[in-house]
């Protein structure tokens, strides 16, 4: 079996998200009011997947780190200190993955050729939408926490699940209404990240294609 090497970048991010996504499960399942423990297994996460970068973009992991490092401290004064900065950590984990989605979008599009690691990118940058369409949301329930049928006002991280439950519900147009907006700005995240998730299957489906039958003909 052929070992990861750094031209198997994307598969750190795969399982740092797939470990995110199943630990919040388990987390929720099990223990709902103890999620706050949760943040640390998110900066473990995100500074895995930080991993992956090259490291000769020195620029690119500092903003990571700057982003990582401001969720941490925010966190850890939401947690230890009564002080809300709810909106800080979340704005800070926002342009954390959606720098993450730009820099695994140029990856994966910019390539003339069809591999592994390009497959598991493009299911990440799947992932990766979902995860920032959660976090959105969590943003808007801090704002506006009327937002939404389904979840309540509690704190972001108690939370979590249940948003990233409806978000990936949201992006595979699925919708089964157990959760569902009720003002018109979460409405119109909630439309677009469904216009998003339905336009990125094809266009992701029609590229793959198009790329392995131009691999094929060379």
């Amino acid at each position: 079996m052929r070992s990861l090497n750094a031209g198997d970048n994307f598969y750190f991010l795969f399982f740092a998200l797939l470990a995110l996504i199943f630990g919040c499960a388990v987390m929720q399942q099990f223990y709902p009011q103890g999620q706050k423990t949760f943040l640390g297994l998110i900066i473990v996460t995100l500074t895995v997947a930080v991993a992956g970068v090259n490291r000769q973009r020195k620029m690119l992991r500092t903003w990571y780190g700057v982003l990582i490092a401001t969720m941490a401290v925010s966190g850890a004064f939401s947690f230890f200190e009564d002080y809300d900065l709810s909106v800080v950590t979340l704005a800070a984990l926002l342009f954390f993955l959606i720098a993450q989605i730009v820099a695994a979008v140029k990856q994966v599009a910019l390539s003339d050729s069809v591999t592994r690691n390009h497959i598991v990118g493009s299911v990440c940058i799947y992932m990766l939408l979902g995860l920032s369409w959660t976090v959105c949301y969590l943003l808007i329930l801090e704002l506006l926490p009327n937002a939404f049928n389904g979840l309540d006002a509690l704190p972001w991280l108690n939370n979590l699940f249940n948003a990233m439950y409806f978000s990936f519900i949201t992006l595979t147009t699925v919708g089964y209404g157990d959760i569902s907006p009720t003002l018109p700005i979460a409405q119109f995240f909630v439309f677009m990240e469904s216009i998003v998730g339905s336009f990125y299957l094809a266009i992701l489906v029609a590229s793959l294609v198009s790329l392995r039958l131009t691999q094929a003909k060379r």
